[in-house]
């Protein structure tokens, strides 16, 4: 399959000048219509975010691009990329906005985006002439035509066939980069990707804004085909033909808006011959493919869903980060309401120590390790990692800083190999650019095979090295809580905090996972631990601190922890309660 699309994208260009005109202009229309749908895939596919205002972007770059030559004079081919341009800082704006709105919200809101934008060009007159629209003259390049021996719709057709190629080829390259990943765990498990320093903000701002550039060449292409700029351009009829484009052809899959373009662009011209009927049954057969095919219409090739891997020459060693500062936590207190989940509590982590924090249900344990990673903030008190003041960073700042956490419930892509979702957890190794992502020059592909190398030693750490290959949804439970802890190490933490990690396990996964904290402790790991396993965490920490409604209880080793009245007074309560609640029952 490494070669079936660019062999088919090379037989379009040869065949492109023995079509007839008819079919030519449908040509050109498939393929700009997958160009837009791309971009519309990029936000809904990578991101789960849903855009009802694409045409904002499109309509944007089509005004740009034909405004640009109607006032300047500006040869119309050149004014195109210079279109891509608004899209890229609308895009921006939006992805800004996407930080606080998701789901039916951020749909809305583009929606409004793109309105807004139609009544400008509608009430603008001095400049777009309204609802006049503005005509645009058809931009041939005579030379070319001489040159070449092709009329304007043979050139027009093989530019917009190699812009679709190199569109996909751009898209598809940033999927499969440290910025894709990015986008996937954002989308899949968010709490995950901010636990391994993937910054939300940066990488929501990426993504609209190529998909808003994406959707300005389609519309800077658009125009020669309509000569014509007006206000309907940013209609919503176009935002639900892109966006139903990608869901048909398959979301998420790079192919899939192309082949929705074509069925967008072919099956209403297929069906004129039963014009009074052919919009209803066209919608008909799209909510068949639908409901059939609910990964679209690429589900129906067969596509490699995993990255095999082979494993690298040159293994490397899980290490944790040098930080010689002590995690202090100081008169933490966190309220929710009249609810006191934490309260006045003070402790260390100190360098090459597993600390185990314990107490009864709704003792604040997992509030407070949520306090420490920075994915809450306290109500007074703070958060030291030396001099610096955790409590003030967001998490993913956090995680930046060598604070790095799992989660009490499975937090894995659940859709992504093992080797995948440990790829995500070296997103902190090395940074990369999309520039960077997309040329591939041999610095970036040096900086891959480290990823790449850690991300192996990390799943050989935790023993999954068999099951690499394999979806983390297809793993048992206990597989999936130590790829977990695969993720966490493959950050290189300086304090890997650990939420519950033998919930669920029997004795035996339980004993397994023991080992391995014990190993990490001897490579000289930090590890704060909440966990109800109180025989494996008597046996495993250094230091035990047990909180009790919200409040610090005792501190110290094991033993002396074990035998404090207050603690076993609040395990197992006093030898009088009984007697009192037989009285009250009376």
């Amino acid at each position: 399959m490494k070669f079936v699309i660019p062999a088919v994208f090379v037989a379009a260009l040869v065949a492109a000048p023995f079509l007839p005109t008819y079919y030519q202009g449908l040509a050109i229309y498939a393929c700009i219509l997958a160009i837009f749908a791309t971009s519309a895939n990029i936000s809904l596919g990578q991101l789960g975010l849903i855009s009802f205002g694409h045409a904002a972007f499109f309509g944007l770059g089509a005004y740009a691009a034909g405004l640009l030559n109607f006032y300047t004079g500006m040869n119309y081919w050149l004014a195109v990329p210079l279109a891509i341009l608004p899209g890229v800082a609308l895009g921006a704006l939006v992805g800004l906005a996407s930080l606080r709105l998701s789901g039916a919200y951020f749909a809305i809101a583009t929606l409004v985006t793109s309105e807004i934008l139609r009544l400008v060009a509608l009430n603008w007159v001095s400049f777009t002439r309204g609802p006049m629209g503005v005509v645009v003259h058809r931009p041939r390049e005579k030379w070319l035509e001489a040159l070449t021996g092709r009329d304007f719709g043979d050139l027009y057709l093989m530019l917009c066939i190699l812009v679709l190629a190199l569109v996909l080829f751009v898209v598809s390259r940033v999927n499969r980069s440290l910025i894709g990943r990015a986008w996937v765990a954002l989308r899949d498990q968010p709490k995950l990707a901010e636990s391994v320093g993937i910054w939300p903000l940066r990488y929501k701002v990426i993504a609209i804004a190529m998909s808003g550039g994406i959707a300005a060449l389609a519309g800077g292409l658009f125009v020669p085909r309509v000569l014509v700029l007006s206000p309907d351009l940013f209609s919503g009829t176009l935002s639900a033909t892109a966006l139903l484009a990608a869901i048909l052809g398959g979301r998420g899959a790079v192919m899939g808006p192309v082949l929705g373009g074509i069925v967008f662009a072919v099956a209403p011209e297929l069906l004129r011959v039963v014009d009074e009927y052919r919009l209803a049954i066209f919608a008909l057969l799209l909510l068949v493919v639908v409901r059939v095919r609910p990964d679209g219409l690429i589900s129906l090739f067969p596509r490699r869903k995993t990255v095999h891997i082979r494993p690298p020459s040159a293994l490397v060693e899980i290490t944790p980060r040098q930080l010689p500062a002590t995690l202090s936590i100081e008169h933490l207190s966190r309220h929710f309401g009249g609810l006191k989940a934490v309260e006045d509590v003070s402790f260390e982590v100190r360098r090459g120590e597993i600390l185990g924090l314990i107490g009864p249900n709704g003792a604040g344990k997992t509030t407070c390790l949520s306090l420490i990673s920075a994915f809450l903030s306290p109500n007074s008190g703070v958060v030291r990692l030396g001099q610096l003041t955790l409590s003030t960073l967001s998490s993913h700042q956090a995680a930046q800083q060598g604070v790095v956490r799992t989660f009490q419930h499975t937090t894995v892509c659940m859709d992504l190999s093992v080797y995948e979702n440990v790829l995500i957890g070296t997103h902190l190794l090395l940074p990369e650019t999309t520039a960077a992502a997309v040329l591939r020059l041999p610095a970036y592909q040096q900086r891959e095979c480290k990823r790449q190398a850690l991300a192996w030693a990390a799943i050989c750490f935790v023993g999954l090295e068999e099951r690499a290959n394999e979806l983390a949804g297809s793993l048992a439970y206990g597989e999936q809580r130590m790829l977990s802890i695969a993720v966490a190490l493959a950050t290189r933490p300086g304090f890997l905090l650990l939420d519950e990690p033998a919930a669920g396990l029997n004795h035996t996964e339980a004993l397994v996972l023991a080992r391995l904290l014990t190993s990490l402790r001897e490579k000289g790991f930090t590890i704060a631990i909440v966990d109800h396993n109180l025989r494996m965490m008597m046996k495993l920490c250094d230091r035990i601190v047990v909180l009790h409604h919200g409040r610090m209880l005792a501190e110290g080793d094991p033993v002396t922890v074990r035998n404090t009245p207050a603690v076993i007074e609040a395990y197992l309560g006093t030898s009088d309660e009984p007697e009192k609640q037989g009285a009250t029952d009376a």
